[in-house]
């Protein structure tokens, strides 16, 4: 089970690792003022929960059988490091505030249109943004469901293959228990069978005792009857 909580983290430290690319990548370089502020913020949470992950992942390696421990190491190691690295990109972004050169431009036209994050413009970006948000929660519960139905669906065959295997093992100790009670029957008869040699034998035992004192009786008589005359 320790590897499949493993695989459970990693599946999810790779969703929140596209959705920070995403947001370093496609967002970051079109958002400025309190849009890219807020952009930053949520890619820092979503490194922030990356790195529990990478936590846990780690100390569920630890138990996991030596042959799978270093494959595992080897894999954190190099998450560690793509997540250092969009840390470093991400304090870049927020260190260089507005971003660009086509920061003054794009301030001015927010202003003629209404100003800051309440121009309708904003509020689309906001939306958009949103909605992305929203996208990447869904894709993560999707894939946490996928994972918990994949061990559902492994713990389900293994229980089918467990009591299959119960159920040879409840016919081997019927057909065993059948043939204990004919080995039984078999003894019963044999002992009868001894029983009744031996009543025969004690039998035969005393006819021939009987025999041997009548034919003794009998030369007794003989040898009188001869030494009489």
């Amino acid at each position: 089970m320790s590897s499949e909580q493993f695989e459970s983290y990693e599946t999810e430290f790779e969703n929140l690792a596209r959705s920070i690319k995403r947001k370093i990548n496609s967002q970051l370089p079109n958002y400025t003022g309190e849009q890219r502020k807020s952009c930053i913020r949520q890619a820092q949470k979503e490194v922030e929960r990356a790195g529990e992950l990478l936590s846990q992942m780690d100390m569920e390696s630890r138990g996991a059988p030596m042959q799978y421990r270093n494959k595992q190491t080897a894999r954190i190691r190099n998450y560690r490091e793509t997540l250092d690295e969009f840390d470093n990109a991400l304090k870049s972004a927020a260190a260089s505030g507005g971003g660009g050169g086509g920061g003054g431009g794009n301030n001015d036209r927010d202003q003629l249109f209404g100003g800051g994050g309440d121009s309708y413009q904003n509020q689309q970006h906001n939306q958009r943004t949103r909605l992305l948000d929203n996208d990447e929660v869904l894709g993560r519960t999707g894939d946490r469901i996928r994972n918990a139905q994949r061990i559902g669906e492994e713990s389900e065959a293994i229980g089918a293959g467990v009591l299959e295997e119960l159920s040879d093992q409840r016919e081997t100790i019927i057909r065993t228990g059948q043939k204990v009670g004919n080995i039984d029957g078999n003894l019963g008869k044999s002992k009868r069978i001894l029983n009744a040699m031996a009543r025969r034998i004690m039998t035969n035992h005393l006819v021939m005792m009987l025999i041997i004192f009548v034919l003794c009786g009998i030369l007794g008589l003989v040898c009188y009857m001869k030494f009489k005359k």
